[in-house]
Parts: C-alpha cells; sequence; structure tokens
C-alpha cells in the first residue's frame, strides 16, 4: 500500500519538471530535519518543501536516516536520505516525489534524473499503484563524497560536512574500483593513514604516525599487531577518524581509530530487496594471486517481520612478493537483522570469523648502499652455534659455541651486545657520523682466526691486529662475526628478505549482537553487545615464538534525544553512553629476536621457496622443544593479563540559528587491571655462558584501579557552502602492549594515560555538492609524562610523541562517470620525553673498518663483523639529534581518477608521492623520495564486470621503514615491483 502525503503549495511556481535542466535550477530550502526513522523523515522533506512524497508503507518501516539541516537543494536531500537504503527515487510532474525499493543496481550509474514521459496510475485514490519507468537513484555511484551520515566520531549521526572533526571515509565502491587490498593501500586513497611494517605483516593501523585503534561497526575491537592480515576486500565501509578518541567511545590511542563495517553489515539492505541478490568473484594476478569471494543477501522469509540477512566469504592462497611469505585467508561474515524482534527494537546481529597463515619478512643489512643501489653484503656466519649438528641451535649451543665475557643481561648474550655512545674529550656526545673509527679486529675472532688460519688464507683480517670498538660488556662474542670466505658484494634480490618470520597463524571470531530503537526520531536507544576473540602464534626460528589468546567482551548502552519544546532558533540534542569492557590476554614468549642479520640472502644455498634459513641461522624455539637440557630453547614467559573497564559519557550537540552548532561534553572511566607472571619461565638474563640462565620458582602478580576524565569541546558555523570548526579533545589512553596485555610495571604507576586533541579546519561542499574540500591544522600528543616516570609507563604502545601537522582533501565529481580526489600531508613526529634507549646498528656506525688488500679494494667490510647477531648502541637521554620520531615520510600526496565510458568500461589512475625519510631514528639510512602510479580498465555488461589494475606502473623501487624506531636503522621492508591484478565478478 502507498502512503500519499500532501503537502502545501510548492515553493515555485513553474510546472516545469525541476530536474530537467541545470542543477542550479534546483531549488533550495532551509532543512531542519532530525535523525530517526525514513518515513518521519520524509514527512518532514514534505512539510518543508511542500512536495508530495509517495512511498509504500512496507518498504520503508524499520529505515532510518540522518539528520540533516541547513539551506540545501531538495536533490541532494533526498540524496541524503535516501543513501545506502536500497531505494530509489523520481520526480513526477515537479511536485511529486516517489520512493520505491531499487529494482536493479544498474540503476546506481544512470545520468540521468528526470523521466522521460509521466507515471502511469491506475487503481482508487486508496490504493494507487505507480508503473514508472526505470528510476534514478539516489548518491553518488561510486559513494565517495561525504553525502552519508555518520556516528562514528561523536556518537550523534551527523553528515561528515557537518562534524568537527578530521575523517576520511572510504567505501566498498572505492576498495574494489582502485584495488585496495592490504593496510598499506590505503595511503592511496586517504591522508594520514601511512602505516609503516611489524616484519611485512600490517594488521591495525598507524594514524598520523602513530598506533591507532581498530573498531568494527562502533565497538572496540582487540589490537590487530602484525599476526594476520587486516583485509579490505571484507569492508563495506572503512571510517579513518584522526587523533584521540571523543568522550564517547572511551579509552583508546593517540592516533586516532579505523571504523570497519564489514560487508555482512549489508543485512540492513536486504529489508528492501524483493528476492535474494548476491555475486561471486575472482581474483588472479602477480605472486601467484589467487581469490575467490562471494555474498548473498535478501529478505527473511522465515518471519512476519521486515528482516534481511547477508553472508560473505573469502577464500584467498596466494604468494606475496617476499620469497617464502604465504598469503592464506579464509573469512566468512555472516548477519541478520529483523524488527519488532523485542517490541519496537530491530535485531542487528553478525558473526566474522578470519582464519590467516602467512609469515613476515624484511629486508637484512641494509645500508645506503643498498637502498641506492642495491648492493649487498654477503656472508655468512664464520662459527657454527650448531655443535651438535642436529640442524638447529639449542639455548645451550649457543653460550657453548658463541661465549660472553662477564655476567648475562638484556645487552650481554651471545649474539647481542651493547656499545655505550661515544664522547668527545670534554665528556659531549658525539652525533652520528662522528663517531671514531677504530683499527683491528675483534679477540674474539682474531683468536678464531688464530686458530683456524683457513678462513683468512691471505691473513689480511689477522693482519689488522685485536681492536675495534668494545662493547659495554668487554668483548665480542665469536658468533657475531661473518666467515671471511663468504664475504662479498652482490646485487640483492629484492624478493629475498632474509629477516624472516616462518609461520604467523591466527584465528579471529568477532560477534556482535545490537538491539536498536529508532522509530522515533527524537528519541534512539542501542544496546550493543560485542565479543571478539584472538589465537595465534608466530614461529621465526630466529628465534622468537609467541602464542597468544586475547578475547574481549564488551557491552554498550547508548541513547539519544533531541529536547522538544526549543524555540525554533535552537536545537538540542543529547547522547549518553554507559559500557562494561572485559579484555583477557594470556600468552608464552620465548627469547626475543637476533638472528635478522644472520642470513645470507644471496647464498647459493637459498632457495627462493624456504626462506634461506640453514641449520646454522636457525634456532630451537619452545613450540617445538623446550627442554633446555635436551637442546631446546624453554618459554621465557607466561602471563595472563586482565583489564575490566566501567565508562559513562554525555556529549551535547547545540545547534544555534541553523548556522552555528557547540559540541561539548564529557566521560568518566574506571578500570583495574591485573596481570600475573607464572612461575616455571626462564630467566636467560642472569648466569654466565658456563651457567646461563635459571628458572622462575615464584609467580608475580600486580593489580591496580586507576581513573581518568576525558572531555571535548568543538565548535563549527555554517558560512555558506563553508563549515569551518574548532576542535579540542581531551582523551584517557590504555597504556597496553600491542598483545593487550598491560605489564606490572605500568598497574603499578597507572595504567590510564592521557592525550590532548587541538584542532582547526574548515570543510566545504562547493559546485552543487559536486566539489568537497576539507583542510586541518592539528596537534595531537601525550600528556602527564616526563623524564622520572617508569621506563614502562614511557614505552607504552600508545607513544610518548606529539605530531604537529596539516592536511586537506578534496574530492570532485563534475559529471555521474567521472570522479577525482587528492589529498595532501606535512607533518612532523617527536618524541615529548627523549629518554635513554637502544638502538639497533651495524659495525660501521659504531666505527669499525673496512678491511682491504694492497691495491685498496674491501675485502671484508666493517659491517661485516656484527652481522652474525644483533649490536645495539645506547642512546643517551635527551641527545638533541634526535628526537624526531622516522618511518613516515613528512609530506604525503596522492590522487586518484576514475572514468566510466557509457557502455559500463571506463579506467582508473592514482599516485603517491612520498617524500625522503629515514628508516630509522639515527638516520644512518635515507630511504630516498617515491613516485608510486596505478593504473586500472574495467568493462560490465549486464551481470558480469571484469577489471584489470597494474600497480606500481613505473616499476619504482622504494622502501618502506619497519615500525618502531629502535630497530629501523638496519631493517625495511622492499616493496613490490610492477604487478598485475585481474577481477571478475558476477552479480545475482
Amino acid at each position: 500500500m502507498l502512503a500519499v502525503l500532501a503537502m502545501h503549495a510548492p515553493v515555485w511556481s513553474n510546472n516545469e519538471p525541476i530536474w530537467g535542466g541545470e542543477s542550479s535550477a534546483v531549488p533550495q530550502v532551509q532543512f531542519q530535519i532530525a535523525e530517526g526513522a525514513l518515513m518521519d523523515a520524509l514527512d518532514r522533506f514534505g512539510e518543508q518543501t511542500g512536495l508530495q512524497v509517495i512511498y509504500e508503507v512496507g518498504t520503508l518501516r524499520g529505515v532510518s536516516t540522518g539528520a540533516i539541516r541547513g539551506l540545501l537543494q531538495i536533490d541532494r536531500v533526498l540524496d541524503r536520505l535516501l543513501a545506502r537504503s536500497g531505494l530509489a527515487w523520481t520526480i513526477i510532474d515537479g511536485d511529486t516525489v516517489v520512493v520505491r525499493a531499487r529494482t536493479d543496481e544498474s540503476e546506481a550509474w544512470s545520468q540521468n534524473r528526470a523521466p522521460s514521459k509521466p507515471a502511469r496510475w491506475s487503481g482508487s485514490s486508496s490504493e494507487i499503484v505507480a508503473q514508472l519507468d526505470p528510476l534514478w537513484v539516489v548518491g553518488d555511484p561510486n559513494r565517495v563524497l561525504p553525502v552519508e551520515s555518520s556516528a562514528s566520531a561523536f556518537g550523534f549521526d551527523k553528515p561528515l560536512l557537518d562534524t568537527p572533526r578530521s575523517i576520511s571515509f572510504i567505501s566498498q565502491e572505492t576498495i574494489e574500483r582502485f584495488g585496495l587490498s592490504a593496510v598499506e593501500d590505503l595511503v592511496r586513497v586517504a591522508p594520514g593513514v601511512f602505516t609503516t611494517t611489524r616484519f611485512g605483516i600490517q594488521g591495525s593501523i598507524d594514524i598520523r604516525n602513530v598506533p591507532a585503534d581498530t573498531y568494527f561497526r562502533g565497538m572496540k575491537r582487540l589490537n590487530l599487531q602484525g599476526h594476520a592480515r587486516s583485509v579490505l576486500a571484507a569492508m563495506d565501509v572503512i571510517e579513518v577518524v584522526k587523533g584521540p578518541t571523543s568522550p564517547i567511545y572511551g579509552m583508546g590511542k593517540i592516533g586516532g581509530y579505523t571504523n570497519m563495517v564489514p560487508k555482512s553489515g549489508r543485512a540492513a539492505t536486504g529489508n528492501y530487496l524483493q528476492k535474494s541478490q548476491g555475486f561471486s568473484q575472482l581474483v588472479a594476478g602477480s605472486y601467484n594471486r589467487r581469490e575467490l569471494s562471494f555474498g548473498i543477501g535478501g529478505p527473511l522469509h522465515w518471519t512476519t517481520e521486515p528482516g534481511g540477512y547477508y553472508v560473505y566469504g573469502l577464500l584467498e592462497d596466494s604468494d606475496s612478493f617476499s620469497y617464502g611469505v604465504p598469503v592464506d585467508q579464509q573469512i566468512l561474515q555472516a548477519a541478520i537483522n529483523l524488527d519488532n524482534f523485542l517490541g519496537p527494537f530491530r535485531l542487528e546481529s553478525g558473526v566474522s570469523y578470519q582464519y590467516s597463515a602467512t609469515a613476515g619478512a624484511l629486508t637484512g643489512r641494509v645500508t645506503q648502499d643498498l637502498v641506492d643501489s642495491g648492493r649487498y653484503i654477503r656472508g655468512e656466519a664464520l662459527a657454527d652455534l650448531d655443535v651438535n649438528g642436529n640442524g638447529c641451535i639449542g639455548y645451550l649451543e649457543m653460550h657453548e659455541a658463541s661465549p660472553v665475557i662477564g655476567e648475562l643481561g638484556g645487552g650481554n648474550q651471545p649474539l647481542i651486545q651493547r656499545w655505550a655512545w661515544p664522547t668527545d674529550a670534554a665528556g659531549n656526545y658525539l652525533p652520528i657520523g662522528q663517531f671514531p673509527t677504530v683499527p683491528g679486529i675483534p679477540l674474539s675472532m682474531y683468536a678464531y682466526l688464530q686458530s683456524h688460519p683457513e678462513a683468512d688464507p691471505q691473513g689480511l683480517l689477522r693482519a689488522q691486529g685485536v681492536g675495534g670498538p668494545v662493547p659495554l660488556s668487554g668483548g665480542v662474542p665469536i658468533g657475531l662475526a661473518l666467515d671471511p670466505r663468504t664475504v662479498g658484494y652482490d646485487t640483492l634480490k629484492l624478493r629475498r628478505a632474509a629477516a624472516f618470520e616462518k609461520q604467523l597463524e591466527a584465528h579471529f571470531l568477532t560477534a556482535y549482537l545490537d538491539l536498536v530503537y529508532d522509530t522515533d526520531p527524537q528519541m534512539t536507544i542501542k544496546n550493543q553487545f560485542f565479543f571478539d576473540s584472538m589465537h595465534q602464534y608466530k614461529l621465526s626460528e630466529q628465534p622468537y615464538v609467541n602464542i597468544q589468546d586475547v578475547y574481549v567482551v564488551e557491552d554498550k548502552l547508548t541513547a539519544t534525544r533531541r529536547l522538544p519544546g526549543l524555540p525554533a532558533w535552537l536545537d538540542i540534542g543529547v547522547v549518553g553512553s554507559l559500557n562494561a569492557r572485559d579484555t583477557i590476554s594470556k600468552g608464552l614468549i620465548n627469547y626475543g629476536d637476533y638472528g635478522s642479520h644472520r642470513t645470507d640472502a644471496m647464498a647459493p644455498s637459498w632457495i627462493d621457496e624456504s626462506g634461506g634459513m640453514t641449520p646454522n641461522t636457525t634456532f630451537a624455539t619452545p613450540i617445538h622443544n623446550p627442554d633446555l637440557e635436551d637442546d631446546g630453547f624453554p618459554w621465557v614467559n607466561h602471563y595472563r593479563s586482565e583489564v575490566y573497564e566501567l565508562g559513562a559519557a554525555m556529549l551535547f550537540d547545540v545547534t544555534f540559528f541553523d548556522h552555528t552548532n557547540l559540541l561539548f561534553g564529557g566521560r568518566f572511566d574506571g578500570s583495574r587491571a591485573h596481570n600475573t607472571d607464572y612461575a616455571g619461565a626462564f630467566n636467560p638474563y642472569v648466569g654466565t655462558s658456563d651457567n646461563p640462565g635459571e628458572f622462575v620458582t615464584e609467580s608475580s602478580k600486580a593489580s591496580g584501579w586507576d581513573d581518568a576524565l576525558s572531555w571535548n569541546a568543538s565548535l563549527s558555523r555554517a558560512i555558506g557552502s563553508f563549515h569551518p570548526f574548532a576542535s579540542y579533545t581531551r582523551s584517557s589512553l590504555a597504556l597496553d602492549r600491542n598483545n593487550n596485555r598491560i605489564d606490572s610495571a605500568v598497574i603499578d604507576h597507572g595504567h590510564i594515560g592521557k592525550a590532548s586533541l587541538v584542532e582547526l579546519g574548515v570543510k566545504a561542499s562547493l559546485l552543487n555538492d559536486r566539489l568537497f574540500l576539507s583542510s586541518s591544522l592539528y596537534e595531537q600528543k601525550r600528556l602527564g609524562v616526563n623524564d622520572d616516570d617508569d621506563p614502562a609507563v614511557i614505552s607504552a604502545e600508545v607513544s610518548t610523541t606529539r605530531t604537529r601537522g596539516w592536511e586537506a582533501e578534496v574530492k570532485w565529481v563534475p559529471f555521474r562517470n567521472f570522479f577525482v580526489s587528492a589529498y595532501a600531508l606535512s607533518q612532523k613526529t617527536e618524541y615529548i620525553v627523549n629518554q635513554d634507549t637502544t638502538l639497533l646498528v651495524d659495525a660501521r656506525t659504531l666505527g669499525f673498518q673496512d678491511v682491504v688488500d694492497e691495491n685498496g679494494s674491501v675485502v671484508f667490510p666493517a659491517e661485516a663483523f656484527l652481522y652474525g647477531g644483533r649490536s645495539f648502541v645506547v642512546l643517551p637521554a635527551d641527545v638533541p639529534w634526535y628526537r624526531e620520531k622516522q618511518g613516515s615520510p613528512n609530506t604525503q600526496l596522492g590522487f586518484n581518477l576514475n572514468y566510466m565510458l557509457p557502455a559500463g568500461s571506463g579506467f582508473t589512475f592514482s599516485g603517491n608521492y612520498f617524500s625522503s625519510v629515514c628508516s630509522g631514528r639515527l638516520c644512518t639510512v635515507v630511504l630516498p623520495e617515491s613516485y608510486v602510479f596505478n593504473a586500472g580498465i574495467f568493462w560490465s555488461h549486464k551481470r558480469w564486470s571484469a577489471k584489470l589494475d597494474v600497480y606500481n606502473l613505473m616499476d619504482e623501487r622504494y622502501f618502506r621503514a619497519r615500525n618502531g624506531d629502535r630497530l629501523g636503522d638496519v631493517l625495511a621492508q622492499a616493496m613490490p615491483d610492477r604487478h598485475w591484478q585481474f577481477t571478475l565478478r558476477f552479480s545475482f
């Protein structure tokens, strides 16, 4: 049955169809439509425009839409009201709007808004049946303009144009059109999301050069560290919210968060489909890319209430740019929405399962010469640490074959050594590049070569005599030296990444059950129950291993209310939230990595598929053998951490005279944290090489309560088409590690931190809403830390940094078949507390010298003295030259262009510029600026579509830094060369 709303006389007097001419002819009306049920919103639309609105009541039941305010064109308001609803609209005779279900997705590509002839009507006035020509559907088909409303920033469902915070919106259409598949691809379409790598695996996303959170439909997930790839193809919408969270969302990270809305979230669309619809898709490409996905959704037939379902699945079995790194993904998402499930409350429920098997790999032995010319230092370890020849190195074997001098410690291990930062004669610290060079070779190497002269047949190394820089322990263990017989130069094959993590396997299970009441536009209530879990293990054999089980359970109640009875010039909305959250993190960890340089990526024994590890570079792990006395390696840490959180927040959204908006509110967070380090773990940092390590006999525990207040104030004003805003946020931070664990030392000193964001910006919608601009200046930083704080508090994953910068986005859709977007970003991140730390460096940086022959040719590069293990220099506190955080280019540019021909074919073109950046904090290696371009062509006909993408079109050779400055100076990730991808899709 159709509902006909007879309204006031039209606000314009001519009888010509208003959509028939230029867009400038479309009338503008001052709108004030509250968020809520779509039927109520269309009622308000009719009242405020004088148009008659026709729709089928059953089609709109349970559908909601966001608030709309301001002087806007009528067609754009219809676009916004119906965006993502599965509904279409058309205008008849200039004064009647007809809204009904979309009949074909291809309607979204129509360039015409006016019917070619009037609608034909039959039936009585009480039962009107509209026989329409094909409808012209709302919204930009690629959803690149901010026409959609979002509650992801402040809890109020506001158009992105009116939201006083920098937010980047990435739709499923953009993901598919530009072939975005991994976290590293997001930087192509959004500013501020350049993400350095965690051994090549990108799970979570950095925002503005610091770690950020991941949300799932508005609920915070567990930390997605580099144990599984984030699969962007499984997402319908990605919203990138810059800066610390507003009070409505509780404790988070300084960078901000990405709100992921899965494709299964489209169950709401199923409410309005007449029958099930879906797709199947095949992706193939370079590096044996093989991916199959499908989706199907539709109405629920087993209930009398309106409802819908959606199921999405993905299977991938691929290789990657780095040899020995597979990409095995299995994803299944399912969702059901059902109106009137519990009284007037709608049910929104779903589950997402992901299995991921992959590996991690970085380029080791990184030097400036390698980055600039590809020249790589060859060489295998001199001392054979596999004493018993069983194919791997046990913990006791390592100490037997590469003993240290004196007491063991974190910086005195058979393959890990620390050096003091050198000073001048007056005791002043010297900058990198002015470290004194010291002739000679380590004593342990000299003694070894004296006993094994065949390893130095010309005697050139022994002729150097004993010398070289001496570590804090007093001597370099023999395990750090390379074999002179194997050392030399070669051109590195960049796909051989010798800093290798052999296997990462993770299982994720995410589920939600929401009860939503939003039929009253003046008041909404939502209760969200959320569960997220991860079981994973990492096996590197270098020899780091961990096993983690993390569980998150949260329930959040949110209510919004538009206050009634206010004068016409004032509108006030209130949102309140209560939440309870419990996070449990359990795990086992063994000793850290020290084999990242030990493997020779160009050794003759290298097999591309294996990762190139040999018995003398492979270490025992507790997953395979935890028995210390049987050539094994025991677990170093066994822990359980649990954090209870309670929070309450309230925000006010106040609009004066339709143009000025004040948004303010606050939050209280209280949290109790517990951590237990269990007895039975092995402590490798005590004893000597003759009697290394000991088992912990007693468990240690810590427990503590902490609380904090956070608040936000934002002011914005509509000045014509421009919306300037100013925002200040003071946010609470959870000082957990990247595995959601809170250390005992952090609990003892307070496990809630503080951060702030100051942002000044402007947004604009110009050229009849075809051009969107956004620009902002920002400063975001951690608060409440100083030099006297415990190192564990200072070094929490949220980082102790301040980022200042500027970013701008532009999105332009001059025609329905063409759009272009671009962005620019300039920022700088510095450490607030310039605390002392240890940084991984090579032997040349420390002051070792090349060994040359009588002709002056290098026969043993300085770096080869320590490539058998890891060498660190201790950066003192408050050294001014190294305060800047490195890894993310300070200047970043990007653009994307899409053009579609009338026949359904077209092309895409995109590109990025990244300025030069140091790979690590000491800037011993500078990664040069890079220009990366991508292109694609696509074609569609009826139910079939195909697309061919070519990435890194100009075959640019470039690198991306490793995350964290501590290891970045000598480790990096070589990025893929030119590669292609073909996508074939069938819709039904």
